[in-house]
């Protein structure tokens, strides 16, 4: 192929720094080739440019009696040529009407500039006028109406983007790229008059390609006269927007323009069913019927996970959601972990201050505060709950009252990213003199996945609600060796100091990580450097089937 590299011009920095500057350009640098009708395919891309440097027109070498400058006025300090240029360039598509041409656009914000235009003759006279013109000028069915210009759509940005229900090869090839696509503009369908029903409708010749979310054309093909426009939206970067054009070229176009691509369609009839090879029919209808099994099968699926994300979303809102919406989500997590007598006292009618969560307990009662914060807690709202247990305290005329500040804490962060725990070392101890709990969703959420992976149960776990300071809950029916002194073989040996415990080959060993827990299985066992089968006092080391870390608390599961 005998390519071009033309351009629209660059934005051009133009110093009008005061009222009443005006600046003079002559140049707007775009660039087409000088054999422009002998083209077949013109790609455009209108993503923003880098702005250049302004240079002073120069006056001394011109021929004519007539000349065009633009004026630039405060306060404007960027020219964009780009409208302008794109009129020029309609110009120029006028002399490729008697042939087919495509012309791939990848798109951007349109742009409307009203450009003040100066002309000046030989005898020094100056005539000014004003000119609209558009980014999208080229396109054959751009209009205007009266005096104003009409944009083709509307400036919106968005990346959710989905094909068109329509078969054939070019929708194939666009849907390889669809993750990568972004979009800065949506497109009114053009409408025509039908004169045989006597109205508008919309034009048969505009072929939407892709959608947004909201099934708003932000891709399309235009099948006007001999000017074909194809419009996508932008790429993630240049070289995605290579790979597609060259899959367009080969694969997407071909059969869509044959005299444009001639070579690559011309025994395309072979693919026709008069010329069908043996077998080729039912191989093609094995392929469409897997094809439609799939289909099935995959909406099956998208069903199946949209019951597991109603079913489960509590966890998510845990780790993300603020004030009711919150508060709901720990009370549905605390009936699953059987907690029995939940009260939300936000929808008991009250004026004073109450807690959110109040659980009536064989020991007494629980009462809890949520809250869900952008940041991380203050001490006031750390020991709010305090003064409400204190409250309930009098009521109830007994000292069996337990408080809990629950915190979704820095909610807008990946809880992994977040500061665990939250608290100060002195918002803690200040807790622990209260006798009041502090605790996050996060570790609520971590819960879940303890308990259903069996390392702490139901039971155990509804036990440390009730604790002092903050909250940490540790794996049931396990004996803690916490952590170890050395760590050797690519972190599979544990040196540790043990006594009264009795370790043995075989034991399975829980390892608390701050984020995850996980299970490992007692290989070897060496006391004074000889392999035992079993120890209960000394200082040891175990080999494990898994590695672990210096800071790993390591529990003994009996």
């Amino acid at each position: 192929m005998h390519c071009y590299s033309g351009t629209l011009g660059n934005p051009i920095k133009v110093p009008n720094s005061s009222n009443n500057q005006t600046t003079i350009l002559d140049l707007l640098h775009f660039e087409f080739p000088p054999n422009l009708q002998e083209y077949d395919i013109i790609i455009i891309d209108l993503k923003d440019k880098e702005s250049i440097e302004y240079c002073e027109p120069n006056f001394d070498d011109f021929s004519g009696n007539k000349r065009s400058i633009f004026l630039s006025n405060f306060p404007e300090t960027i020219f964009d040529p780009r409208p302008f240029s794109s009129y020029h360039l309609k110009s120029e598509l006028k002399e490729c009407c008697d042939k087919e041409v495509l012309i791939i656009v990848f798109c951007s914000s349109d742009v409307a500039i009203d450009y003040r235009i100066r002309k000046i003759n030989s005898n020094y006279s100056l005539m000014d006028e004003i000119k609209n013109y558009s980014l999208y000028e080229f396109l054959p069915f751009l209009h205007r109406f009266s005096n104003e210009h009409y944009l083709l759509g509307k400036q919106k940005f968005g990346k959710n983007i989905k094909p068109f229900n329509l078969d054939c090869s070019l929708i194939d090839t666009l849907s390889k790229f669809i993750d990568n696509f972004i979009y800065e503009m949506i497109f009114d369908h053009p409408k025509e008059w039908d004169q045989n029903n006597k109205k508008e409708s919309k034009r048969k010749s505009f072929i939407p390609l892709l959608l947004n979310d909201q099934n708003e054309i932000i891709g399309f093909l235009d099948l006007t006269e001999n000017i074909s426009i194809l419009a996508l939206p932008q790429l993630k970067n240049q070289e995605q927007k290579k790979n597609l054009i060259l899959e367009l070229l080969n694969n997407g176009l071909p059969e869509l323009f044959p005299k444009i691509f001639p070579y690559l369609t011309q025994f395309a009839w072979l693919t026709s069913e008069s010329y069908f090879l043996p077998n080729h029919a039912k191989i093609l209808q094995k392929k469409k019927e897997i094809e439609e099994e799939f289909k099935l099968k995959l909406k099956e699926i998208e069903q199946e996970i949209e019951v597991n994300h109603n079913k489960y979303k509590f966890l998510h809102d845990l780790i993300t959601e603020t004030g009711e919406n919150l508060v709901k989500s720990v009370e549905y997590f605390l009936q699953w972990l059987d907690f029995k007598n939940i009260t939300n006292m936000d929808e008991i009618s009250t004026k004073i201050k109450e807690e959110d969560l109040q659980i009536e307990l064989d020991s007494g009662l629980l009462v809890i505060e949520v809250k869900g914060i952008a940041g991380t807690s203050k001490d006031k709202e750390c020991s709010q709950i305090y003064k409400i247990k204190n409250r309930r305290t009098k009521e109830r005329n007994k000292f069996d009252v337990y408080a809990l500040y629950i915190v979704n804490h820095q909610r807008f962060l990946p809880p992994h990213e977040r500061k665990n725990p939250p608290f100060s070392q002195e918002q803690i101890k200040d807790a622990e003199s209260d006798e009041r709990g502090l605790l996050t969703t996060y570790q609520l959420f971590q819960l879940y996945f303890k308990i259903e992976e069996d390392f702490i149960t139901k039971e155990d776990a509804r036990k440390y609600f009730l604790d002092y300071g903050l909250i940490e809950f540790k794996p049931s029916n396990s004996h803690e060796l916490g952590s170890a002194i050395e760590i050797y073989n690519n972190n599979t040996v544990a040196i540790l100091n043990i006594e009264n415990i009795t370790i043995n080959q075989n034991s399975s060993i829980i390892i608390c990580n701050d984020d995850k827990w996980f299970k490992a299985k007692v290989l070897e066992i060496q006391l004074n450097g000889q392999k035992v089968d079993e120890v209960s006092n000394g200082e040891i080391g175990i080999k494990l089937d898994q590695k672990i870390t210096k800071k790993s608390i390591l529990w003994l599961q009996q």
